[in-house]
């Protein structure tokens, strides 16, 4: 078998070649990226480190992978192309990597990569139990007895060379992954595939926010919920001039506007360039460009512009909500895992309002009922909308609350 040293960058072809042919041989693939964000769109890859472990050691369900240590590369995307690689890891049935979002959007964005057999042992440790959004480090610690310190987290990756400190730092982000997943899915056992279906949402999510346009990027702005149409319309205006502005400077988003001045601009909508600059907490970038943004809020919204979809929910709709989440909450403390795995208040409030204005049948398409979450919580969120479970104070219970059976003989309700 062929070594990598991990003391230098590969930067030939060749290599590059032998590499994702070992990879699409593997058992398992971990990898991970170092970039520079700061001041760019797209982030400027700068690193790509791989390990991976032969065929033989299928599965990896052991507490550690049998043979020893992993193979580890790392691989110079500012010398060579790493397109051999990107392709073997996105094609790999199990591609490791821990929190992995960022990463899988720039593989997304610059590669087109769409990585399916994504395990993020991130999501995989919130669902053993281990903390919700744990660090690589601290994982490192409590499964593979190793350490990897942070220190260098924030070094310019894009310097030639790459000192030996960086270097050693660059390799222990993946040299104990295959170890991680490991004892991971030793200890999750059949909730691996719960940890696997959220790890592919993740990479879902990533690959779509690699691909916003001017015209679907104001879906990413969370905070357009209750906004009234014309404050709606001035916000998708103002996210498609956000976006194509971003993109001609490759500056981040938050560098040309604001998520909050965006909306504050939405709700507002000053009818002049001055007042479009006197507004508060605009970036040097839309202050320069505040006769752009003054004609982005007075255009009409085109033919088939989107429209608000959200409006208040109805009070018996918001009362269902709340008590799903106590009962999503209820279930996570009982299972060990974060609450927000299961669903979130938006995830209870819109199977509120579908229930609420469709009938039982318009929700079993919503997460909740149509993914792994249906035999966890679904099925007891049905239960108590149909009647058929009741929640109750439970003073011996962590979170007072407990969910039992409905007694339908008890007292008639008052008049």
């Amino acid at each position: 078998m062929v070594s990598w040293a991990v003391t230098a960058l590969v930067v030939e072809p060749e290599e590059v070649a032998a590499i994702a042919a070992a990879i699409a041989r593997s058992a398992l693939v971990a990898f991970d990226l170092e970039f520079l964000a700061q001041e760019r769109l797209v982030p400027a890859l700068c690193l790509v480190q791989v390990a991976w472990t032969p065929r033989e050691h299928e599965g990896l369900d052991a507490a550690a992978p049998a043979g020893g240590a992993p193979e580890v590369a790392l691989v110079d995307p500012l010398a060579v192309d790493v397109r051999p690689i990107v392709d073997a890891i996105a094609a790999h049935p199990c591609a490791v990597a821990h929190g992995a979002r960022q990463d899988l959007q720039l593989l997304a964005t610059r590669f087109g990569a769409s990585v399916r057999g994504i395990a993020d042992t991130q999501v995989m440790a919130a669902f053993a139990g281990l903390g919700d959004q744990v660090g690589l480090d601290a994982l490192a610690g409590e499964l593979a007895g190793a350490t990897i310190g942070k220190e260098l987290q924030w070094t310019d990756w894009a310097q030639r060379p790459l000192a030996p400190a960086q270097l050693a730092y660059a390799a222990a982000d993946v040299r104990h992954l295959p170890e991680i997943y490991g004892r991971l899915v030793a200890r999750l056992g059949a909730r691996v595939a719960w940890a696997r279906a959220e790890s592919a949402g993740v990479a879902a999510e990533a690959e779509a926010a690699a691909r916003v346009t001017p015209e679907t990027a104001w879906r990413q702005l969370g905070a357009v919920r209750g906004l009234e149409p014309a404050a709606f319309a001035a916000a998708v205006a103002l996210a498609a001039w956000r976006q194509r502005t971003a993109i001609e400077l490759d500056r981040p988003l938050g560098q040309v506007l604001s998520d909050r001045a965006l909306i504050e601009l939405a709700r507002r909508r000053p009818g002049t360039v001055e007042a479009v600059r006197k507004a508060a907490g605009l970036s040097p970038v839309a202050r320069q460009r505040a006769p752009a943004i003054a004609a982005a809020i007075a255009e009409p919204p085109p033919a088939g512009a989107p429209l608000p979809a959200w409006r208040p929910p109805t009070p018996r709709a918001q009362r269902w909500s709340d008590a799903l989440v106590s009962i999503a909450q209820l279930v996570a403390e009982r299972i060990g895992v974060a609450p927000r795995l299961l669903a979130t208040r938006a995830d209870a409030e819109e199977l509120a309002r579908a229930v609420d204005e469709r009938g039982l049948a318009a929700a079993e398409a919503l997460p909740a009922l149509a993914t792994w979450r249906r035999g966890v919580l679904g099925e007891l969120w049905l239960g108590w909308l149909t009647g058929a479970l009741a929640l109750i104070a439970d003073l011996a219970a962590p979170s007072g609350l407990g969910l039992i059976p409905r007694d339908r003989s008890g007292p008639p309700d008052p008049a």
